[in-house]
């Protein structure tokens, strides 16, 4: 599950330089019209608001702004090829596919957001290093998704491990093991983590349901073994898990396989307290061993 290459961090500006941008635009744009002024003068679409007749024919004006709209097109194209090239080290290369290419750089060249631009150039380098690895379909979901959802992405994705011999990623929440001797109510009994408290809400999860990137039932692993460890890699730290008991059971959610595409892109960036509540519930059922070697195989 180790990635090598360094973690695209994905957050919005900061609050200072937010704030004095928001205020510098309330000092000229009023109301929702002059907004709407403002919109049509950016992208050349202000013929009809303006007080004299146009000078410039229709097909002239459209000539105007789609030249405009190449020029920028080609800007940002530019950009993450230059971010892409910046981020290579010495690594060996491949031959991505002309075809994979050309989609790409039609996507890619309406991507005008900074942070977002940095995240296609991820893609690209990866693509270089690897080929293949990045299908259409992560290129679509990713040319759909807003900063605010690459952002959620980016708080799921410092939250995901894998277990057992499925290196797909998961979102570890809880466990689950048979209830006490002295228990007359219920069967099993549960222990959660609240992924809440780690900026990732239940609203997150459904944002990354509806984009498919992750499953949207609740799971449980198979019963866990207690003959044989069970490995377990969260952003790059190996563990190892030797059951206490029979019949102690793993919850989680699991990214999609675009899910786990577009992971892989971000890059480990562990969450520390994520990281301790984790080793914390799990070694309420488990002797946790860390930094084991990542060879132990295991079926769940």
């Amino acid at each position: 599950m180790s990635e090598s290459h360094n973690p695209v961090v994905i957050e919005h500006e900061p609050r200072d330089s937010q704030s004095q941008r928001q205020d510098k635009k309330s000092n000229y744009i009023k109301d929702s019209a002059s907004r709407v002024i403002n919109i049509a003068q950016s992208y050349g679409l202000d013929a009809l608001l303006q007080k004299n007749a146009p000078e410039k024919t229709t097909l002239e004006r459209a000539l105007i702004r789609e030249r405009k709209r190449k020029e920028l097109n080609q800007k940002n194209l530019e950009q993450i090829l230059k971010l892409a090239h910046a981020s290579c080290k010495d690594e060996t290369a491949g031959e991505p596919d002309q075809d994979w290419l050309y989609r790409f750089f039609d996507m890619a060249q309406e991507v005008h957001n900074p942070t977002m631009q940095r995240l296609w150039a991820q893609v690209l380098k990866r693509e270089v290093t690897n080929p293949g690895s990045t299908s259409m379909k992560a290129l679509k979901v990713l040319r759909d998704m807003s900063p605010k959802e690459a952002q959620v992405l980016q708080r799921a994705a410092s939250l995901a491990c894998s277990f057992g011999g499925d290196q797909s990623r998961k979102l570890l929440i809880g466990l689950r093991s048979p209830a006490g001797l002295f228990s007359f109510t219920k069967r099993h009994s549960s222990s959660n983590i609240n992924i809440g408290s780690f900026q990732l809400p239940y609203s997150s999860l459904l944002v990354l349901f509806e984009l498919g990137l992750m499953h949207g039932t609740e799971l449980e692993s198979g019963e866990i073994e207690i003959e044989s460890q069970l490995p377990l890699t969260y952003q790059g730290k190996n563990l190892a898990l030797q059951a206490h008991a029979k019949g102690i059971r793993l919850l989680y959610y699991r990214f999609s396989p675009t899910g786990n595409e577009l992971c892989k892109l971000l890059g480990n960036k562990p969450n520390i307290n994520y990281y301790d509540q984790l080793v914390a519930l799990l070694s309420q059922k488990f002797a946790v061993h860390t930094e084991a070697k990542s060879h132990v195989h295991h079926t769940v």
